[in-house]
Formats: structure tokens, sequence, C-alpha cells
């Protein structure tokens, strides 16, 4: 089972960094960026990377600017919803089940819950 939207580990990173700027970056200002943070790319290889999280549906570049076509809550959404659907058929009630048989629920997460559900 291939994610629509899996990304590796450097895109991963890519994504991390443009979700941190916040909003549109020229290229060379964002090789910048991820140069103060340590990431040590090359300008081909952020080019590289940009493009495959371009292919993806998952970054827009548009007269050498760059950004993110998901907030990283919108892009989390996704994946769970992805993980959902292939894994427990699309049921919540599935996931939790699973989820609960091997861990454990604090009491305080318990009544996050309960408080969640129902407002739903």
């Amino acid at each position: 089972m291939k994610s629509k939207y899996n990304v590796s580990d450097a895109e991963w990173e890519v994504l991390k960094l443009l979700w941190k700027h916040g909003e549109a970056i020229r290229q060379p200002e964002f090789l910048a960026l991820s140069e103060r943070e340590g990431k040590g790319w090359k300008r081909q290889t952020l080019n590289t990377f940009l493009s495959r999280l371009e292919d993806k549906g998952l970054v827009r570049r548009d007269n050498g600017m760059v950004a993110p076509i998901y907030s990283e809550e919108e892009y989390s959404a996704m994946q769970m919803k992805e993980v959902i659907d292939n894994l427990y058929g699309g049921k919540v009630s599935k996931m939790l089940a699973a989820f609960m048989n091997r861990n454990e629920l604090s009491r305080e997460e318990a009544e996050e819950l309960r408080n969640i559900l129902d407002k739903k």
C-alpha cells in the first residue's frame, strides 16, 4: 500500500521548513534559510526535492517562488484519512480499537477524547 502523498525523509524536512517559514518564499532565499537551519543542501539537491514535492501536488512553484499547497494540519489530516481508509476500511472506530489494543490511554486523554466525541 503506497500513500498518495508519501514523502521521503528529506522531502519531509523541506515541507517542515516551508511550514515553519509560513508563507511563499523565493527559491534562493529558501536555500539560504535551509543553510541557516543546518541542512547543507546544494541548490540542485533542493531543486530536486522541490520538483518531487511539486510532482506529488504538495508544493507550488511559480515565478521563482515556492510555497506548500497544504498547511501542516491539512497534510496530516489527509495522511490520517488515507491510513484509516486503507487499513481500517474508513472506520475510525476500528482504528481506535486497534490502537487501544496495543496502547494505554491516560485518564486525561480519555476525557479529551470523550469531549471531542460529544462535540461531534
